[in-house]
């Protein structure tokens, strides 16, 4: 029989880094995580096209005759207006967001581990396993973190090392991630199959 030998674990973290998160930083991560639901995709339709009939109510004297030229012109400038007004609420809410977030600059430390994330300065006591991160989104400028409770921004600007956030969001996703245990269904009484004898 061979001795059964387990990897032991660093007692040094793989890489520890400080930075100052910023409201900017706040708002990277809500332009890159809007999505537009199916919902959401259906109401923006709706709202284009009711700014598209209003413009139709116009007016021959002003808009010209239905369906001509100046008329169709005049439907197209209602739908792009239309369009930009939803563009400017869809800002104005991600801003809200990212100031909501950050109301002022807040310093962080990073602490990586080969399973999990030290975090000093976010306000979360508790070590961020990988197994607990819902998903990961990573753009150009940073590695965005989602689990249940909160949010963690990385910024690329905190790992000068070249493809360090690369290599981090890969073992991130490469974790299989925690599933939630459902409560176990409540014993039932054995049934005999057969009725008692008479």
């Amino acid at each position: 029989e061979f001795p059964c030998i387990l990897p032991s674990m660093p007692d040094e973290p793989l890489h520890t880094t400080t930075f100052t998160l910023t409201r900017a930083d706040s708002m990277a991560y809500e332009q890159a995580a809007s999505r537009l639901t199916p919902l959401g995709v259906f109401a923006l339709l709706c709202w284009l096209g009711l700014w598209g009939g209003a413009a139709l109510l116009v007016p021959a004297d002003w808009a010209g005759a239905r369906f001509s030229l100046t008329s169709s012109l005049l439907v197209s400038v209602f739908v792009a207006l239309a369009y930009v007004l939803a563009l400017l609420l869809i800002a104005v809410r991600q801003w809200l967001r990212a100031r909501r977030r950050f109301k002022r600059p807040i310093e962080v430390t990073v602490s990586e581990w080969p399973d999990r994330l030290d975090l000093v300065g976010t306000g979360r006591l508790d070590p961020l396993a990988f197994a607990d991160i819902r998903r990961s989104i990573l753009t150009r400028t940073h590695l965005f973190l989602e689990t249940d409770e909160d949010i963690i921004i990385l910024p690329r600007r905190a790992f000068p090392e070249e493809g360090a956030v690369e290599d981090l969001a890969r073992r991130i996703d490469g974790v299989p991630k925690t599933v939630p245990q459902h409560e176990p269904a409540p014993a039932t009484a054995p049934v005999d199959p057969e009725p008692p004898s008479a």
